[in-house]
């Protein structure tokens, strides 16, 4: 089930002035640096943990449904914009939103999904996803795993630009209670 950005967020959880005070700089010489350190740091963190922390629109595209209800394997998911099968809409009547960190699309009673034409890709969810607009929406927990990544990367600069695991054991665990398990 691939998930597709549509809308990403228009700003970070963690901003320019916190990660300066946590890193201890000041001056203007590493400001893009470190901004660069704390985009690649919420994005590091909502691949490894499958969330969105900041609003977001978001297409899941499927070749057929997986039954009455479809997991979204992000969150938290926050509304359904729209549910298309082959292009065509279907009526908000015919599902509900579980919403939350384990949100789900569940297909209402007596109700069937109509099954696509198309061999691959003729299921489109689009929905919203995030904690909210601004920084103070997110759990402090994750903003802390944020500037902890974002102070590894800094004093380990040979570290942010290399492969693999990026996330440190400490930030592992405070993320550990959002994060998506999958299969």
């Amino acid at each position: 089930m691939p998930h597709t950005l549509v809308t990403g967020p228009v700003s970070e959880p963690v901003d320019l002035a916190d990660a300066k005070l946590h890193l201890r700089v000041d001056g203007i010489d590493e400001d893009v640096l470190i901004e660069g350190y704390i985009s690649a740091a919420r994005l590091s963190i909502e691949a490894y943990a499958g969330l969105a922390l900041l609003d977001q629109s978001w297409d899941l595209v499927l070749d057929t449904w997986p039954g009455p209800v479809v997991d979204f394997n992000m969150g938290p998911v926050t509304s359904i914009t729209s549910v298309t099968v082959d292009g065509n809409a279907l009526s908000p009547d015919t599902y509900n939103l579980a919403p939350g960190l384990n949100a789900r699309l569940v297909r209402t009673d007596g109700a069937t999904w109509p099954r696509p034409k198309s061999l691959a890709a003729g299921i489109v969810v689009r929905f919203a996803s995030g904690f909210g607009p601004s920084g103070s929406d997110v759990p402090q927990d994750i903003r802390h795993a944020i500037l902890m990544t974002v102070a590894h990367w800094y004093e380990n600069r040979e570290m942010a630009l290399g492969t693999g695991d990026q996330l440190t054991p400490p930030v592992r665990r405070l993320l550990a209670p959002y994060r998506k398990l999958r299969l």
